[in-house]
């Protein structure tokens, strides 16, 4: 399956894409926070199928004239569609919410700051799109800089990092998110951005939903309004919009390119963290941000060979 990677958009398409990468990884934000506060209060297959469903059920009414009266797939649209709705959505969701349970705080936020690397990495192995010289370096200084930060500016800290069986369940979710970017950016030739994550979603629920029923009855409930404002939040912002602008500014620039914009993820996190919760900026969070911020700029800038 080829990937399209030549880009020849103008430079004001690209500001849109990321812009609207910019408020995709917004609102992702939060997403590890949350999955950790209700983590252990609702069972992940039916918090996986939940969130889903919901993202589905906002999308769904929004992309009806495009669906109508859009291209329509055919088998073969089809299966990619499926594909992208079993790594995307189905195994990327239980992968996070089983492994975020048991991993710490700073080695989830670790792990997850490699989706750059590993999206670009699958991009090089799979579909021969190597990045570039300054796509490389730029992933690099992100990611020191996101060390910096989840270390505390202290060695000893990353040192200290122990990994557990459960760090290879995110890492699985974040190959499986870096594989639906990719595909995603393919299928979007045809397909709206819009469409695209409609398609995937309802494939997604699907696949999620036995598994999401068999945990529903097993499982262990802790019903709260936290809760459930915790699964409305995961499931229309973030399965629901997030996704649905991520996929617009990759269908603009690329999977590739459009990767190192989740390193601002944590750093959204960290500052709505001060305005919320009064918490104070250190050296090494400033430091991490412009390393972070300055990695981006560098694997964003222009190269004539063309991109992935």
């Amino acid at each position: 399956m080829a990937v399209n990677t030549h880009k020849t958009e103008m430079p004001s398409l690209h500001v849109k894409a990321y812009a609207f990468l910019t408020l995709a990884a917004f609102l992702y934000a939060g997403n590890v926070i949350v999955g950790r506060l209700i983590s252990f209060q609702i069972p992940p297959g039916a918090l996986a199928v939940i969130r889903s469903a919901l993202g589905l059920i906002v999308l769904a009414p929004i992309a009806r004239y495009q669906l109508v009266y859009g291209p329509k797939p055919d088998k073969r649209d089809l299966l990619r569609l499926a594909n992208m709705g079993f790594w995307g959505i189905a195994a990327a969701y239980l992968f996070f919410l089983v492994g975020i349970q048991y991993s710490s705080a700073n080695n989830a936020a670790i792990i997850i700051a490699t989706n750059p690397a590993m999206t670009n990495l699958l991009l090089a192995i799979g579909w021969h799109v190597k990045p570039t010289k300054s796509r490389i370096f730029g992933i690099v200084t992100s990611f020191l800089g996101l060390l910096l930060v989840f270390s505390q500016g202290s060695l000893m800290h990353l040192l200290a990092l122990r990994l557990s069986p459960s760090d290879l369940l995110l890492l699985s979710n974040i190959t499986s998110v870096a594989l639906f970017n990719i595909l995603g950016q393919n299928i979007m030739t045809k397909f709206s951005p819009l469409v695209t994550t409609v398609y995937t979603l309802f494939f997604g629920t699907i696949f999620l939903i036995p598994y999401g029923v068999w945990d529903a009855i097993h499982g262990v409930w802790h019903l709260s309004w936290q809760m459930w404002a915790s699964t409305l939040y995961m499931g229309v912002v973030v399965t629901g919009f997030a996704i649905f602008v991520n996929f617009i500014g990759i269908s603009i620039i690329g999977s590739g390119k459009a990767a190192i914009f989740g390193n601002l993820n944590p750093i959204f996190t960290i500052l709505l963290s001060v305005v919320i919760l009064n918490e104070q900026l250190m050296p090494y969070h400033w430091l991490g941000m412009l390393l972070v911020l300055g990695g981006i700029t560098l694997s964003v800038s222009r190269s004539p060979r063309p991109q992935g």
